[in-house]
């Protein structure tokens, strides 16, 4: 018997103002090259608001850490 693990892959955008951060899921891949891959295209999109940091991370989704 053969065991295959597949892990989905997202980008997660986190913002921070002060001491307040929050997150979101933006959109998820079947591998860690294709997020990677758009990773680079939504780092370039300019900030929308006041924030004090903009932040685009590729992680495994349910993983926990960055």
């Amino acid at each position: 018997m053969e065991i295959v693990w597949t892990t989905t892959w997202h980008i997660l955008l986190t913002v921070c103002s002060g001491s307040m951060c929050v997150e979101q899921d933006i959109q998820w891949f079947d591998t860690k090259e294709g997020c990677y891959e758009m990773l680079e295209l939504y780092t370039e999109i300019p900030a929308d608001g006041d924030w004090d940091t903009v932040t685009y991370i590729c992680k495994p989704v349910h993983s926990v850490g960055s």
